[in-house]
């Protein structure tokens, strides 16, 4: 019978620790993706609408644009109201969205205009990111385990 050690150390709550923030950064991540898209596919009129779209976060968030960062077509309305949507009570939840009135009968259309949707095909295309996006991630927050792991690996011949 041949005897080995294996030296191996549970750090389970720093790994919970890291995890915690990593999801965060990761959901962060992804909500501005979807904003990027959104902001994409969103109609022009004033621009207001595409410079209010923003993204927030349980700690940290997107201001808007300025709206002369947008197209400007057409007579000035005067100084945007504040534009700000509300931050998420769940630390792994990020909002995307806009806080102008108009944008809902935008988005779903009213009885005298079609629907001109920006933010749920903006989701749609996000979603073959993630993958990606918390791939990397992963990496980046547990590289240190993942060489440990190899190098682990590698003392056992595999």
């Amino acid at each position: 019978m041949i005897a080995s050690t294996v030296d191996l150390q549970w750090r389970g709550d720093e790994v919970k620790i890291r995890g915690k923030a990593f999801t965060g950064a990761t959901a962060f991540e992804l909500g501005l993706v979807v904003q990027g898209e959104a902001k994409l596919l969103s109609p022009v009129n004033y621009g207001y609408l595409r410079a209010s779209i923003t993204t927030q976060a349980y700690n940290k968030g997107t201001e808007p644009e300025s709206p002369s960062a947008g197209r400007m077509i057409g007579p000035d309305p005067g100084p945007p109201p504040v534009m700000k949507i509300d931050k998420p009570s769940d630390p792994n939840e990020v909002l995307v969205g806009t806080p102008v009135e108009y944008a809902s009968n935008i988005e779903f259309g009213t009885i005298r205009s079609n629907a001109q949707p920006f933010l749920r095909p903006a989701l749609k295309l996000a979603k073959g990111q993630e993958l990606v996006i918390v791939k990397r991630e992963a990496k980046y927050h547990f590289k240190e385990y993942l060489l440990e792991h190899d190098e682990y690996l590698r003392s056992r011949g595999k």
